[in-house]
């Protein structure tokens, strides 16, 4: 996996790690991903390719999401999906899923149980 930013810096609580899978981007998150995370996170899931992206965020080692991680998901699937690719959110903790099922991200986003099951589609 290639990491996405310095795990150096001390204010990051956030790491993103990516490699590919059968033609798919998997984007690993551990930590938490809140304001002072936003920009990492939209890094780790822009849409540099010049063909449609197919993402997977896993999301089993982030133990906190607040609003603006919430507003960067919603914007990346936008982006991707009017580019004609998808973003998929897999293996979120229970804390983390209950966050994205209150404020209707699971209906907007895919969200599976397990990162192979996100990769299967």
């Amino acid at each position: 996996m290639s990491p996405v930013n310095n795990a150096d810096e001390p204010a990051l609580r956030l790491r993103a790690e990516q490699r590919f899978a059968a033609g798919i981007r998997v984007v690993s998150l551990h930590g938490e991903i809140d304001h002072n995370a936003k920009s990492l996170l939209h890094e780790a899931l822009g849409v540099h390719e010049p063909r449609p992206a197919r993402i997977v965020a896993d999301l089993s080692e982030v133990t906190f999401l607040d609003s603006s991680g919430i507003t960067v998901l919603i914007a990346a699937q936008q982006q991707i999906s009017e580019a004609g690719g998808w973003l998929r959110i897999a293996a979120a903790q229970e804390s983390v899923r209950e966050v994205l099922h209150l404020v209707t991200v699971d209906t907007v986003i895919d969200c599976y149980p397990t990162l192979e099951q996100a990769l299967a589609g």
